[in-house]
């Protein structure tokens, strides 16, 4: 028979038995022998229990075992199961008789005993049939009996062999009878192995199916079938065993273990009253035993007690364990090992009953209970936790508050003390310190606490706190230094709390440490508020002066504060008011003594220094030669006005204060008198930082630093470099041949030098026989110095020379910005190479191909290449109409096409072209990005001859000076606000005399189309009229939106009414430059350009240190970016210079007052400005003058001024002026009178283009015919093309007949186009007749038509033309211009007829009617009868009545049939009949016979 046992299978009677081996060496004979005689018991325990196993035992009584096993079993002898075995074999049959008499007897538990028990179960049990088994009486008798001493020490083996007994239930429960007897006296582990090995294995035997009754109550089943057992079974077994079992039927009879068990079993528990149900089986004595079990087993088990569990647990253990009334040991016990299990979900009640029962124990204990709440306030509910917080916090004040705390970190107590229960806020970590203990508290807690603490989430209720906080904690600077940044609101509370404490600091130590260290983290979290000015203005100067330098450094990219904020508190803080000594400037305080007054307190925000602000510090003397402030000043970027002001000063404060001490930028402001007296050393030294740093150097700079070389040396011009253009003609002319030879390396580099200079330098090297120009290296070499060669000298080089030395561009750069005659004497000599057109312009350089002759640009080749190259170049208008049309061909768009090309659009040379190619075209000429293209007015009224058939309203599509010329009735009116937004961006300078009236019929237009009504105009109409409000009349600036000042801004020129009216604007105040009274130089600088037009009324509103800063730049800058004439600048000069002139008392004193006229003077853009003409009289020296002449003439344009510079330029040449000095005159030559000229040696080209350059002002006639005369008297000399280039038309008209007669046909030919609308009609037949003669004569005198190109040539010349001349282009199409048709000569005009003028004019006729107020084209129309006329359909009107006599009519009609009809009936090819010349004359003798009749 097999049974299960934990997995294990274990048999039952299986143990073996040898009784050879048992029995081998054991004598029993005595044993046998002793039992089969007489005997009385005696001597039955002599014998071991071996030689009884051994013997026969026949004879063996009941008795005698009894006897025998009494003293067997009662012993610990060795006797082996096996030996146990054969002894019960042999004494079985007597066996239960004996244990009856033994059923009394108590066995102590001995290897024997349980050995014997053992064997029974094997030998006798085994031996009962099942029929002995289940028969009660039977069991009742061995196991209540018999077996009864035995069975306290059942071992394993007996008790699992005796599961597998046949027993019925009833017997079963006989033998659990049995066992529950013995219970008492059983060991525990025999207790739990009866029921382990033999209830548990008998009840889950299938057979018996747990011998569940199902009449019988849980309870009895319990009772009947485990007996005394029963405490060490599980529930899970019983439920297993009897499916039907109730467990809290049996309630009463559970052990505690059992009742821990069933409380721990998921489910069972599942409401308050369970528990209390379970817990009345629970005595109370063993309450605490119950719940330390349960706990245990709860958290062995991983088992949570549902919510309303384990609050009614918990209830029951404040109710019943009496914890309140427990001694602090046994309460110890429960916190840490009994209520962990029961405190999850804890209830605010419950939670309010645990802190009454812990509060007032001891320290640690109290602390153990909150760690017990804090190990599961995760589940707690939210109320709860709160209520826990209050009652930790309750438990901190009170009569004795913070009674547990230590000698520790009052923010560690704290932690320990709340745990995760909400750390206290702020308000209430500070409120609970008593005030007696707030310095001892405080001092306990560390900077990574505070860091903590104000980290914690919620922490911060009140931000005021935190200053009261930091207020009262004695560790705030380690704090700052060393913890870590506060989320960023927090971190500048906490700034915003030291802040004003940090202001108010002023030892110099201390302040280092706060802004060198325990800031640095927080000053990244300034804002606004924390810099603004009224809390900035009470700070100490030295904390201050560290702010300012911490700001210097400072990261402004995350902050919503700028520089410029800073700025304004320095600003605010510094201002002195009325006070004139600096604030924190105090000689007498070491802290504050320091003459580094800007670098301390204003640093690198000086960028943001205004002249104005400056004013506001005080008095800044004591600071100007402070090398900081200079550095400072040199290394900020700060307006020039500030920088100008503070180097005025220092200078006027200082005025011996030498530039060799100066920052660098200061270099670069500094008065000309601080580069004077150097040594040579300083000289090199300073010279080359201005060199390197400062953009742009002033004249009178280089002309300072030139003057201190007295004796010039190779290492002088090397350190002078660029302000070579400085030195004097005398320091060039002394330095000898072979000094510039040495450094003409440095001197070839330099650019703008004066003309007389570079001639002095070349004049020298060539006189000197060092150097001579002859080839492509000599040309090169020269670099900008080739502007001082004098033509004659290129006349004598090869062309191919040049071609090669073109080959560089810098020469090319360099000659041209040569005077002009050198460029047309260098482009003569290339053509001179090959004259083709096509070698013309690929030999020549772009930027010099204005000089090239017209007439060898007439067959440029029809080739792509060729036009590319041509449109690379630079040229004129006279030169671009004879190339337009070949080169424009070559282009598909018209954009790619340049400017210089464009500018050739006429309507002369479009007829090759398709419509659509011409407006192509004309967009190409529109405005482009930094370029516009200047259009001549027959141009543009020759574009809108094709616009007006095309899109008129694409206005922005063509040049926006077309629209000029707009028939504005043709314009739509919903779009004319636009039309005129475009037509405002346009110049008008392009209008002719004759149509200048357009301008007020535009204005009047505009009016009408923006709504203006009055005088008044707004700022939006403004806008829209653009520069149309260079013509409105003073009434209209005067009453519109004072806007109209930026508009007036642009215009060319201002009418004496205009600068009136804005001037008046300007003083009313309501501009946006305001009151006179807060003008500065500021003001002026915003005004340009229109102070060039302003006159003293506003010029005295300006002090004059104000109008001098501006003045020295504003000149500078319209000179060099020529923006204005300089008989403008000199005006403007004028009117400025009336108030001061009229406070100067005159003196008859001729001797100088103000300060000699040197080197460094006459370089000065305000020169000669500051002297009157006395005065510049008595202060110019002769030889100052000629030393510097160029750079004297080229500033000085008043006539009194330039009188004198005459008269001393006559003192220092008594033998007459040379060429080189009047090729520099400049405009003082137009101050000289005849006499003068008569003296003067005009034999070189140069110096007769020099002169004749209408830049410089115009000649009267006859100092024109005086000038020429002399230059033709020397040998040589002719009017050759260079000679008429120069003349230019204007001075030519001058010039007498039997001169002009003298000129060639091939002068004119290489000449530019002449103007000769100021010559008599003599001289232009003259030169006409010389223009025919050189333009293909044999062309233009024939019948033939007249090609364009010719047409073109001659176009200037036509005024001089003939009516039989101007003819010959009626079959030529040449599309003649009105303006030109107008400057023929009106007799020419008057003798030609309808037909005949529509042919000449083509596509132009319309522009008759343009131009019908002309008085050439009104007299030309009296002369026309209407009827022709109106032909024309352009409405023009005013012809003569063709109601004439009938005579008349009939003798004009004989003639008219008579006489060359062919000649009446000739058509133009344009269609138009054309009257011949003698039906014209008959017709002319009828009318003046008419009239002489009508007179008699």
């Amino acid at each position: 028979m097999h049974f299960y046992l934990t997995g294990i299978i274990l048999q039952c009677g299986a143990t073996p038995v040898n009784e050879t081996t048992v029995c081998g060496s054991t004598n029993s004979s005595v044993v046998s022998a002793y039992l089969g005689s007489s005997h009385d018991g005696g001597r039955l325990c002599e014998f071991s229990i071996t030689q009884y196993a051994c013997a026969q035992l026949t004879d063996l009584s009941s008795q005698d075992l009894a006897t025998v096993l009494s003293c067997g079993l009662d012993g610990n002898d060795n006797v082996s199961e096996e030996t146990w075995k054969l002894f019960t074999q042999k004494v079985n049959p007597v066996l239960g008789p004996a244990l009856d008499l033994l059923a009394d007897t108590r066995l102590n538990k001995s290897r024997p005993a349980v050995l014997f028990l053992n064997v029974i179960g094997e030998v006798t049990l085994s031996s009962f049939s099942s029929t002995n088994l289940r028969d009660d009486s039977f069991v009742q008798r061995w196991f209540d009996s018999r077996l009864r001493p035995f069975l306290p020490h059942a071992s394993e083996t007996f008790l699992s062999c005796l599961s597998t007994r046949d027993f019925s239930c009833d017997t079963y429960r006989s033998v659990v009878r049995s066992f529950s007897q013995s219970f008492d006296v059983m060991s525990t582990d025999t207790q739990a192995n009866v029921y382990v090995d033999f209830i548990k294995v008998f009840l889950s035997q299938n057979s018996t199916a747990g011998c569940v009754n199902v009449s019988q109550s849980s309870s009895d089943w319990l009772i009947s079938s485990f007996g005394r057992f029963s405490v060490f079974t599980t529930v899970t077994d019983l439920q297993t065993l009897n499916s039907n079992f109730n467990v809290l039927d049996t309630l009463s009879l559970l052990s505690l273990r059992q009742l821990v068990e069933l409380s721990s079993t998921p489910g069972f528990l599942s409401s308050a009253a369970a528990v209390d149900n379970l817990l009345l089986y629970v005595p109370d004595a063993q309450i605490t035993a119950f719940f330390s079990s349960l706990s245990f087993t709860l958290q062995t088990q991983g088992v949570v007690l549902p919510s309303p569990v384990q609050e009614a647990v918990l209830q029951q253990v404040f109710d019943r364990a009496n914890l309140t009334t427990l001694p602090d040991a046994d309460l110890q016990i429960w916190i840490l090992n009994i209520l962990p299990s029961f405190i999850a979900n804890i209830t605010v009640q419950h939670v309010t009953s645990y802190f009454s029962i812990v509060q007032q124990r001891p320290c640690p204990i109290s602390q153990q209970a909150v760690q017990l709440l804090n190990s599961s306030s995760s589940t707690f509910q939210p109320e709860t936790q709160d209520q826990i917080y209050q009652l930790i916090l309750g438990s901190l004040t009170g009569p004795a508050p913070l009674r547990c705390y230590g000698n520790q970190s009052y923010y560690a107590f704290l932690s320990s003390s709340f745990m995760s229960f909400q750390f206290p806020n702020l308000t209430t970590f500070l409120s609970l310190m008593p005030p007696a203990r707030v310095p001892e508290l405080m001092e306990s807690v560390s900077p990574a606490e505070v860091s903590s603490l104000l980290n914690r989430p919620n922490a911060v209720d009140d931000v005021t706190q935190i200053c009261q906080l930091f207020r009262n904690y004695p560790k705030t600077p380690q704090y700052l230094q060393t913890e870590p940044l506060l989320p960023v609101g927090l971190a500048r509370q906490v700034l915003s709390c030291v802040w004003p404490q940090v202001l108010k600091v002023d030892v110099q130590s201390e302040v280092n440490q706060w802004f060198d260290h325990r800031l640095v983290q927080y000053l990244p979290l300034l804002t606004s508020q924390f810099i603004a000015p009224d809390v900035m203005l009470n700070t100490s100067c030295l904390s201050f002066k560290k702010f300012v330098s911490a700001m210097a450094t400072y990261n402004y990219t995350a902050v919503e504060f700028s520089q410029s904020d800073i700025y304004n508190t320095i600003l605010v803080y510094l201002n002195t008011s009325s006070d004139s000594t600096p604030k924190c400037y105090n000689t007498s305080n070491p802290d504050l003594s320091s003459t580094a007054w800007f670098a301390d307190y204003i640093s690198d925000f000086l960028s943001f220094v205004t002249l104005d602000d400056l004013l506001q510090f005080g008095s800044i003397q004591p600071f100007l030669v402070n090398l900081e402030n200079l550095q400072l000043f040199g290394q900020t970027s700060v307006p020039d006005e500030v920088l100008e002001y503070y180097v005025s000063l220092l200078f006027e404060m200082n005025p011996s204060f030498s530039a060799y001490y100066l920052p660098l930028k200061f270099l670069c402001l500094a008065p000309a008198s601080s580069f004077l007296q150097l040594s040579l050393e300083q000289m090199k030294n300073i010279s080359s930082s201005v060199h390197q740093n400062c953009i742009d150097i002033l004249p009178e700079v280089s002309a300072a630093l030139a003057s201190n070389a007295e004796v010039l040396t190779v290492d002088a011009i090397v350190a002078l470099g660029q302000s070579s253009t400085g030195l004097s003609t005398a320091q060039i002319s002394g330095a000898g041949g072979n000094l510039l030879l040495n450094t003409l390396s440095v001197l070839s580099l330099v650019q703008d030098w004066n003309l007389d200079q570079a001639m002095m330098i070349i004049q020298t090297l060539l006189s000197s026989g060092v150097y001579q120009i002859n080839s492509v290296a000599s040309l090169q070499n020269l670099g900008s110095l080739i502007i001082g060669v004098q033509s004659s000298i290129f006349n004598l080089i090869s062309g191919n020379i040049f071609l090669e030395a073109m080959k560089s561009e810098q020469f090319v750069t360099n000659v041209a910005r040569a005077p002009v005659i050198i460029q047309q004497t260098i482009v003569s000599q290339i053509i001179a190479v090959n004259s083709s057109s096509d070698a013309v312009i690929t030999n020549v350089p772009d930027l010099m191909a204005t000089e090239i002759p017209r007439v060898f640009l007439l067959d440029v080749p029809q080739s792509s290449s060729a036009a590319q190259t041509v449109n690379r170049k630079k040229w004129k208008h006279e030169q671009a109409v004879l190339i337009f049309e070949t080169v424009t061909a070559q282009f598909s768009n018209p954009d790619d096409i340049s400017f210089q090309v464009l500018q050739g659009f006429t309507c002369s040379r479009i007829q090759s072209f398709s419509t659509s190619k011409v407006m192509s075209l004309i967009r190409g000429c529109r405005r482009r990005v930094n370029q516009t293209l200047v259009l001549q007015e027959s141009q543009l009224t020759c574009m809108y001859h094709f616009i007006k058939s095309a899109d008129l309203a694409a206005f922005s599509q063509y040049p926006t000076e077309v629209l000029i010329y707009y028939n504005y009735s043709m314009v739509d009116r919903s779009l004319c606000r636009s039309y005129f937004s475009s037509l405002g961006t346009a110049n008008f300078s392009v209008l002719s005399s004759t149509l200048s009236s357009n301008k007020q019929t535009l204005f009047n237009n505009a009016r009408d189309c923006l709504g203006i009504s009055g005088f008044r105009i707004s700022r939006d109409q403004l806008d829209v009229l653009g520069s149309m409000c260079c013509f409105l009349s003073g009434e209209y600036i005067q009453s519109s939106d004072p806007y109209v000042l930026e508009k007036l801004k642009p215009c060319v020129d201002l009418s004496a009414q205009q600068i009136s009216a804005l001037e008046s604007v300007l003083l009313g105040g309501n501009t946006s430059y305001g009151p006179s009274d807060s003008w500065n130089r500021t003001t002026l600088d915003s005004l340009d350009p229109l102070p060039l037009y302003l006159t003293t009324n506003i010029w005295s509103k300006f002090t004059q240190d104000n109008k001098q800063r501006f003045l020295k730049t504003f000149i500078r800058d319209l000179r060099k970016n020529d923006k204005a004439s300089e008989m403008k600048i000199l005006n403007m000069m004028n009117e400025v210079n009336k108030i001061s002139r009229v406070k100067i008392k005159r003196s008859a004193e001729t001797a100088c007052t103000v300060g000699q006229i040197l080197q460094a003077q006459v370089y000065s853009d305000m020169f000669p400005f500051a002297y009157n003409v006395p005065q510049f009289n008595a202060c110019l020296s002769v030889q100052t003058l000629k030393d510097n002449l160029e750079a004297v003439t080229d500033r000085v344009y008043d006539r009194s001024y330039q009188r004198i510079i005459l008269d001393k330029l006559n003192q220092a040449y008594p033998g007459g002026l040379s060429d080189e000095v009047l090729q520099v005159l400049g405009s003082a030559s137009r101050a000289a009178t005849p006499d003068d000229v008569r003296k003067w040696n005009v034999t070189k080209i140069d110096t007769l283009s020099s002169l004749m350059n209408q830049r410089n002002g115009d000649w009267d006639a006859e100092m024109v015919q005086l000038l020429v005369s002399k230059y033709l008297s020397v040998n040589g000399n002719a009017l050759g093309s260079n000679e008429l280039n120069a003349l230019g038309g204007t001075n030519l008209c001058a010039l007498n007949t039997s001169v002009l007669i003298n000129i060639r046909a091939a002068s004119v030919e290489r000449a530019s186009a002449l103007s000769l609308t100021s010559c008599s009609s003599e001289k232009k037949s003259i030169l006409f007749s010389i223009a025919q003669n050189a333009f293909n004569a044999t062309n233009t005198r024939s019948a033939n038509p007249v090609s364009i190109a010719t047409y073109q040539l001659l176009q200037n010349y036509l005024g001089g033309a003939d009516a039989t001349f101007i003819r010959t282009l009626l079959n030529s199409s040449v599309n003649m211009d009105v303006l030109t048709f107008m400057s023929l000569k009106q007799s020419v005009i008057n003798v030609l007829i309808v037909p005949e003028v529509k042919s000449l004019l083509g596509v132009n006729v319309a522009d008759l009617k343009r131009y019908e107020s002309a008085a050439q084209i009104q007299e030309w129309i009296r002369l026309q009868l209407q009827v022709d006329l109106d032909t024309l359909q352009i409405g023009l009107t005013g012809g003569r009545n063709s109601t004439l006599t009938e005579s008349t009519v009939s003798t004009t009609t004989t003639a008219s049939s008579t006489k060359a009809p062919s000649a009446q009936t000739s058509t133009t090819a344009a269609g138009s009949r054309v009257w011949s010349p003698v039906c014209l004359q008959l017709l002319l003798l009828a009318v003046t016979t008419m009239t002489l009749q009508l007179l008699h």
